[in-house]
């Protein structure tokens, strides 16, 4: 039996600096850069994604919320 092991993915584009960022979390983001550095605090970007799951975008940054595709494992029944 294979079991399908995906992972959420944050993925932050400076739009200044063509700059791209992995992360695992929101608040793995957030330790990286300020509310003031993406121009979006991180509470208003959680209540973006209930609404929808387009990426965020405004003047200084796009972050998109995607799923990263691992290896397949096998599990022994």
């Amino acid at each position: 039996m294979e079991k399908e092991d995906k992972r959420r993915v944050i993925h932050v584009e400076i739009k200044a600096t063509g700059e791209h960022k992995y992360f695992a979390s929101p608040a793995a983001v957030y330790e990286v850069f300020t509310s003031e550095q993406l121009g979006i605090a991180r509470q208003s970007l959680l209540n973006y994604w209930q609404k929808t799951e387009e990426p965020y975008e405004n003047a200084i940054c796009i972050i998109r919320k995607g799923e990263l595709e691992r290896k397949r494992k096998n599990l022994l029944v």
